[in-house]
Parts: C-alpha cells; structure tokens; sequence
C-alpha cells in the first residue's frame, strides 16, 4: 500500500462526520440564501414604517419613537392612487386571457395532431430571446398605429404574450398528463368535444392554471419597460413605470413615502404566490409520459 492510500484512508470521515458536514453545509447555504434575498425586503419595509428622520438617521432597527404608518398614507393621493387602479386592471386582464389562451392552446397541441406541431411549440419558446426593450420600440411604433398607445387593450395584449410562451408549455405537457381515454368515454356517452373539454379536462388542469396565473400575475404586476414605453400619458401608466416618474419629477415625498409605495408594489406577488404555493407546486410536477 502506498503512503497517498495511507494518507487517504486515515483523512477518510466517517459517514457520521459526512452527514454532520453536509447538514451544516446546507444549513449554512439556507441561511445565506434567506438572508440575501430577505435582507431587501426588511430594508424596504423598515424604511416605510420610519418617520423622515427616522429614515435619516439609518440604522438596522427602526426605534420606537421613529416608527409610523403615516407613510402608508401617499396611497390616497390621487396620482399614486391611479397608478394602482392601472396596475391592477392591466394585471387582472392579462391573467385572465393567459388562462384562456394557454387552456384553449395546451389542449389543441396535447389532443390534436397537424404538421409541424413540435416546430410551432419549439418556435413559441423564441420570444424569450429578445429583451423586452428591443419590442418595445416595434411594438410602439404599431400601437401608435393602431391606436392602442395609453390603453388597458394595448398593454394587455403585450404583457399576455410575454408570457404566454411558457404559459403554453405548461398546459400542454400537463394536459398530456390527463388519459384522453377518459374524455373517450364522455364521447361514448354522447357527449361533445368541447362539454368533455370543460367538465373534465379544465377541472384536473386546476394546478396548471394556477401555476400560469402566478406566472402572469408576477410579469403583469411588475413589468415596467412595457408599461414605460406603451404608456406615455402619465394618467394611463401602471405603478412601476409610474413611480420611476415620480422620482425624476418634483414630486413632493420622502425616501420613506418611496419606500411605502416600493413596499406595496412588491408585497401583492408575494402574498398571491404564499397563499397558491402548493398549487403551484403541483403545477410543476408534470408525469413524464
């Protein structure tokens, strides 16, 4: 035996030393991550419950005489308080038409054959491949066209097909999941394609739906490029793109006030998603055929 095969053998761990190691090397990861992404959100909402001061004078824990939700207030001033009514208009219309689309789209690429269906699924996937500032331009130029700048319509349709991609994808490969021999014997019984489709399919694609609706609801809710460019008219822009403005106009707030409105604006996906995590979860759990 060789003196690097000693040395190995006698540097080997145990495999309760291994699993100890490992457990505190997950640990230690799971902290790190919690902290990374945690510590934003603290700060912002720290910051929204301080007084101006309190904000000023910093520091990790707000203290008892600089808490205060007056901040929390701005959402009654009238431009901030349009910013929200856009952002969830925009946002409810373009969940509900990804859940139409993808349900209607998935079931025709899962249930029906025609030519190049893989070709026409792969191509759906390319764009992802464009950043949204490089539509943007085309698509202002074509809503300007059509008449659709500064409307709800315009700005729906847009952020629908940003997400309608995976949307799709989701749907199809779960659907394909659901034993078509069970809409067969809805057909044998006499009833239509589309009565099998809606009291049997749509109901076992429950987990799908929801997983697209968090999907739209994340993009919808906080798009900003789209909503920049598509909405000029500071009336009709959605509250991302509208609090950017707000920063480079004289707007009368504090960093605080900011931080309330930042605040707002982050805590609605992470509600929605909290509340749907285990749907969600399953909609990502799709059978390999």
């Amino acid at each position: 035996m060789s003196d690097a095969d000693s040395f190995g053998r006698s540097v080997r761990l145990s495999f309760r030393h291994r699993n100890r190691l490992y457990r505190l090397g997950l640990s230690v990861s799971a902290i790190l991550l919690v902290v990374l992404l945690g510590f934003p959100l603290y700060w912002m909402a720290a910051n929204a419950v301080r007084t101006r001061l309190g904000v000023q004078d910093g520091g990790l824990l707000p203290t008892p005489d600089t808490v205060t939700l007056e901040q929390f207030a701005v959402v009654t001033d009238p431009t901030v308080g349009q910013y929200l009514i856009n952002s969830t208009i925009v946002t409810v219309g373009v969940v509900l038409t990804v859940l139409a689309i993808s349900l209607v789209s998935g079931y025709g690429l899962a249930r029906f054959e025609f030519p190049y269906k893989i070709a026409v699924a792969r191509f759906l996937l390319l764009g992802y491949m464009f950043s949204p500032i490089v539509l943007s331009i085309p698509l202002y130029l074509i809503w300007d066209r059509l008449g659709l700048l500064n409307s709800y319509l315009g700005l729906i349709l847009t952020l629908s097909a940003i997400s309608m991609p995976f949307s799709v994808w989701l749907m199809w490969k779960y659907i394909q999941t659901i034993p078509e021999s069970v809409e067969a014997s809805a057909w044998v019984a006499g009833a239509p394609r589309w009565r099998a489709f809606v009291d049997i399919v749509v109901p076992q694609t429950k987990p799908a739906m929801i997983a697209n609706a968090i999907f739209a609801f994340a993009i919808a809710w906080g798009d900003f490029t789209f909503a920049y460019v598509l909405m000029p008219s500071n009336d009709a822009t959605t509250f991302p793109a509208g609090l950017f403005r707000l920063l480079g106009s004289q707007w009368d707030a504090s960093w605080a006030e900011f931080m309330a409105m930042s605040l707002m604006l982050t805590l609605p996906p992470l509600v929605f998603a909290f509340f749907l995590q285990s749907y969600l979860l399953k909609g990502f759990k799709i059978r390999a055929l």
